[in-house]
């Protein structure tokens, strides 16, 4: 329990430095005094009845949580506020023309318009400085470089090139600068000039053996599988999801399935069960549980190390390690541990939503999932025999309880990142997910087989093609469904986390509230009460007031006029400017109750790039094409 409320301390302390604006000398200050606090904390609770009280409640000196809220509040303004010198990469960044010299230092990222690079930069030249026996500096730091398609570097070449490096974007509604971040990137180079080999054999030769492994892997599925099965299977094996066709990507993405294109806890999941199971029957579960962990982290490094794929690696050794001491871990403590050391590491992470959606969903599986198949195996002993319900409850439980509760939990954080819920996901998970791990072996498989031969992936092809194509299949019907993603409101976004924080205390003090209210349903149905008064006061006070409404939206140099019916209904004429900036100005006029747009008119045909990004972000039901747009084409079509 003391490390529980240690891990929670920290993240917290993480979350703090983010919105409180304080130096690392004021987290500092505060570190040192509460550190003094805990030291003489226990004289407190021998002369203040208060405090005596509150250590009962608190299993861990009130002193120690508020020292480690402060270690995670300096951590993180340690890592957001870093200092750049001379010797960093990131010191020269939006300060001209450099000449670089560095090497590759991971997997190429080929996708179809160009190919990224992970360059480590070990010198640069400042091409303005006069001093030119001075103008060469040895460096370090690593930069994202993008080349053109074509270009076909390997892991350890040495390059040389001309570039301008610039600091990654950071905007409101998304930070490349804390993405690129998370794999120590500070740096961004766009379109390099000269770039000439001028070495080889740089990094680790056992890392380059697995990368040429894995280039062999991903030629042997794209020579045995069709498109775009053959896409699918590499995002799931290999981590690579640019060749998934973006319909295809998209459908995943409506569904709620995208976790399974590339490489998640899912797929640590099923391959530490694989090989606890294989190793366990050979040689006992302790050195099952060792070969394992050694087998999962070579295959983190076969797939490059991708950060949320270490995060994976993580959770999954530590299960593995609860067999390695012979005991049964605590679920949550093992995942805020976890969170805790990960952040610890890269406090920035906390920002990322693979993160937080990672954290989510084994926090769902960890609380709710136990519970929910206790309930269900209760209510199935109540009317069957006990061998039926252990025989149903276990693969009911497994293929849509702990769904569900995964599914639940990630709901807030899915509203708060990207503005809409998948509601098929209910329905879409269930149905694809049992199907993952016989493509994950199966796919393996095949694989291998049509490395040492191509007819031999063919015929092993017969049995996995048809897992991958059902879950394509699957996917793309259910994506069809209308309605079947819901777009919500920015402030009614910000509602899921406060109901979900309301049902997990509900549900963690059921047991004092049921002995408190002398009834199990009555705190359920009086937090039920409540979100609905809410909801009615909500409604009420965003319902039409019979006036009509004329609003000028400045975005930037251009503007959009907006028209509100004394009905409610909403047009919108000739979307100019910045989408976001737009967006966000339009979504303070709507309801979070009816979050759409009537009617968009386009009085000429240079909107409609505007038009198709703003119905990314808001439900929009009708568009309207003025006829002046019409005669001005055909005038022009004409003058031609």
């Amino acid at each position: 329990m003391p490390l529980l409320w240690v891990s929670c301390a920290f993240l917290c302390g993480v979350m703090l430095g983010i919105r409180l604006d304080l130096g690392g000398q004021v987290w500092l200050a505060l570190a040192c005094f509460f550190f003094i606090f805990s030291l003489f904390e226990d004289r407190l609770t021998r002369n203040f009845p208060f405090w005596k009280n509150l250590r009962r409640t608190v299993p861990l000196s009130v002193g120690v949580v508020l020292l480690f809220i402060c270690l995670g509040g300096l951590r993180f303004r340690v890592a957001d506020q870093r200092v750049w010198h001379e010797d960093d990469l990131a010191w020269y960044n939006d300060r001209g023309e450099v000449l670089v010299t560095g090497w590759v230092s991971a997997a190429p990222d080929r996708r179809e318009e160009m190919t990224v690079y992970q360059i480590n930069v070990v010198e640069i030249e400042d091409l303005n400085d006069p001093d030119w026996e001075h103008a060469s500096k040895r460096i370090s730091g690593k930069a994202q470089v993008r080349m053109a398609v074509d270009t076909g570097w390997q892991y350890g070449d040495l390059l040389q090139f001309t570039a301008r490096p610039v600091t990654p974007s950071s905007s409101a509604d998304f930070s490349y600068r804390d993405y690129l971040a998370q794999e120590n990137v500070y740096t961004v180079i766009y379109h390099p000039q000269g770039v000439q080999q001028v070495g080889a054999g740089y990094g680790n030769a056992f890392r380059r053996k697995l990368i040429r492994f894995r280039e062999a892997a991903r030629r042997s599925i794209f020579a045995t599988f069709p498109q775009p099965e053959a896409g699918l299977l590499e995002g799931i094996l290999l981590g690579v999801d640019n060749d998934l066709p973006e319909s295809l990507a998209q459908a995943y993405r409506d569904t709620g399935t995208a976790h399974v294109i590339a490489i998640s806890g899912f797929n640590m999941a099923v391959l530490a069960g694989l090989f606890l199971w294989l190793f366990g029957r050979a040689g006992g579960p302790y050195w099952a549980a060792l070969i394992s962990a050694v087998l999962l982290l070579v295959y983190t490094l076969f797939v490059d190390a991708a950060p949320s794929v270490l995060r994976a690696l993580v959770m999954a050794v530590m299960a593995a390690g609860g067999h390695l001491i012979g005991r049964r871990q605590s679920g949550m403590n093992a995942l805020c541990f976890t969170a805790a050391a990960i952040c610890l590491i890269n406090p920035l992470l906390i920002r990322d939503a693979g993160f937080q959606l990672s954290f989510a969903a084994t926090f769902g599986l960890v609380a709710f999932a136990g519970p929910l198949q206790d309930g269900l195996k209760n209510w199935l002993g109540n009317r069957f025999s006990e061998k039926t319900a252990l025989r149903f409850s276990k693969p009911v439980s497994e293929y849509f309880l702990f769904t569900l509760a995964a599914q639940a939990a990630t709901l807030p954080v899915i509203a708060l990142h990207f503005g809409r819920v998948s509601l098929s996901s209910l329905l879409a998970n269930p149905l694809v997910l049992p199907v993952q791990p016989p493509i994950l072996v199966l796919g393996a498989l095949t694989t291998l087989a049509g490395m040492l031969h191509p007819l031999a992936g063919k015929v092993l092809m017969l049995f996995s093609w048809l897992f991958i194509k059902y879950s394509n299949w699957m996917v793309s019907l259910l994506a069809g469904i209308k309605g079947g993603v819901l777009i919500l409101h920015p402030r009614f976004a910000g509602w899921f986390p406060a109901v979900f924080l309301g049902l997990v205390l509900l549900f963690f003090t059921r047991k004092k509230l049921m002995k408190f209210f002398k009834s199990a349903y009555l705190p359920w149905i009086l937090f039920g009460l409540i979100c609905a008064c809410v909801s009615v006061w909500s409604i009420y006070m965003h319902k039409p007031d019979g006036q009509l409404h004329l609003r000028l939206l400045r975005c930037g140099e251009e503007a959009s006029l907006v028209l509100q019916t004394p009905g409610g209904e909403t047009l919108l004429i000739d979307p100019r400017g910045s989408v976001d900036e737009l967006t966000s100005r339009l979504e303070a006029q709507l309801s979070p109750w009816d979050f759409h747009v009537d009617t968009v008119l386009l009085t000429s045909r240079d909107s409609a790039e505007e038009l198709e990004a703003l119905a990314q972000d808001i439900n929009v039901r009708r568009v309207l094409l003025a006829p002046s747009s019409y005669r001005a084409e055909f005038g022009r079509s004409e003058e031609h």
